[in-house]
């Protein structure tokens, strides 16, 4: 989902439900939760139930994380961001990092051009794509982020030693 979609959606599904219940918790829908005969028994006059309470407690930490979300979003879209992007970095990076870490004499290579597929082929791609499927359910070439995250490896390899 892009970051417009999911803010969309947070609005429809969580913000403006959290309206309406809100409204509908307040002090003057009281006593729609009491049943006349509690109300008599208990001779404590109007009453509202302890879980509704801690209801729109929570209720309204939800709608604050939930504002605070759609805050992050919008800017995402208004900088031009996509989360989708990101989301790629960062698994390919993550993959070649920890393939760096754990074996770190396996060679690092981009592959090589296959002008049938349109694609390059080699052993680390190959790892990344696929840990990229398992991953999110999505084949993509990643001919860039990996290429990226090889250089920026290389990059560190260098400063440390």
């Amino acid at each position: 989902m892009s970051a417009t979609q999911r803010i969309t959606w947070l609005e429809r599904n969580i913000l403006h439900p959290a309206e309406r219940l809100e409204q509908a918790l307040g002090d003057e829908n009281k006593p729609h939760f009491v049943h006349w005969e509690s109300e008599l028994l208990d001779r404590r006059g109007p009453y509202l139930p302890q879980d509704i309470d801690d209801f729109s407690s929570s209720l309204n930490a939800l709608r604050d994380q939930v504002e605070g979300l759609i805050k992050t979003l919008e800017t995402d879209v208004d900088q031009g961001i996509k989360s989708t992007d990101e989301f790629r970095f960062s698994i390919v990076f993550d993959a070649l990092h920890d393939l760096h870490e754990f074996f770190p004499d396996f060679p690092l290579s981009r592959g090589n051009w296959d002008p049938e597929l349109r694609e390059m082929i080699g052993i680390v791609p190959e790892f990344v794509r696929r840990i990229f499927l398992e991953t999110t359910g999505e084949h993509e070439q990643l001919d860039s982020p990996i290429k990226i995250a090889i250089d920026d490896i290389r990059k560190s390899r260098t400063k440390s030693n």
